[in-house]
């Protein structure tokens, strides 16, 4: 495997991560597939990239296009967002329906108020989406028009403690992309976002860039290249680190939580240049074994 140049990297100690074809886990129970992805690990200060911490760098997405659905939407927003924001929104159900985003919940105000609305999805800025409600519905008869007419706002009720999470205005939900993930923390310009079918698209940096290429031209793979970086017990300088699915028949499943597991179920190789290769099991293989 002959490495490309890396291209000069932001600050020093910056590792590329060049992704084609891939779902990660970015929790347990949440996937996001990620059809490409171009990027930098920047360390934190006094830090060096860690496969290990995954606090212990940003991801800079330089250009990229990733795949939600719905359900696991859902899921990211119930066990990650909410609770982290301290909304009084609770037990939300997500799906998309016609290019809309279709909410049913619970909000909590002394007592239980369910709702349910539909929203379209746009971009409020390079590094936040919006969610504009078209309709909305509380206790199943209050309608927005009623509510619009009283003067009441979304946001005068379910506004949450922490607004760095997400923050509303009026009948639109601000969310932050930098906020809506668990660590690593993600930061790039969002270029475009949509709904297509069942999943949310978001497309970072210029539209239809190609996949970035692996250097002995995998199908499914994740490439580490120059900087510094620590993975378990071993620190590589320069890194050509380079990660393959053993089954290219699919996206190759990732977990960064477990990604010692994929490793220890797969098969390593040296190379000349004193880069690695390292063939890995899919982890949705593995998390069913071991089940």
């Amino acid at each position: 495997m002959a490495a490309p140049a890396v291209a000069k990297p932001p600050i020093a100690g910056a590792v590329r991560m060049q992704v084609h074809n891939a779902q990660f886990h970015v929790m347990d129970g949440v996937v996001l597939s990620v059809a490409r992805l171009d990027a930098w690990m920047i360390p934190r200060p006094g830090q060096l990239v860690s496969l290990d911490n995954k606090t212990s760098f940003t991801l800079q997405i330089q250009s990229g296009e990733t795949h939600l659905k719905a359900e696991d939407l859902t899921t990211l927003t119930n066990e990650y967002l909410l609770p982290h924001a301290k909304s009084p929104v609770k037990n939300l159900t997500i799906r998309f329906d016609g290019g809309m985003v279709a909410v049913k919940g619970v909000l909590h105000k002394g007592v239980d108020v369910p709702f349910e609305g539909k929203a379209t999805l746009s971009l409020s800025s390079d590094s936040a989406f919006r969610l504009h409600f078209t309709e909305l519905k509380l206790a199943g008869v209050v309608k927005k028009g009623l509510l619009d007419f009283l003067g009441i706002k979304l946001s005068e009720v379910a506004q949450p403690e922490k607004e760095s999470r997400f923050h509303i205005e009026g009948d639109d939900i601000i969310l932050p992309i930098a906020a809506l993930f668990p660590p690593p923390r993600i930061a790039g310009k969002v270029t475009a976002v949509r709904i297509e079918g069942d999943e949310m698209v978001q497309v970072f940096g210029p539209a239809g860039s190609p996949p970035p290429a692996a250097p002995d031209g995998a199908k499914n793979h994740i490439y580490f290249r120059g900087g510094r970086m620590k993975f378990g017990k071993l620190t590589m300088d320069d890194v050509d680190l380079e990660l393959v699915d053993k089954d290219p028949s699919n996206a190759f499943d990732f977990s960064l939580d477990h990604y010692q597991q994929q490793l220890n179920a797969g098969y390593s190789k040296s190379l000349p240049s004193l880069g690695l290769v390292v063939y890995m099991p899919d982890y949705a293989a593995i998390a069913k074994k071991a089940n």
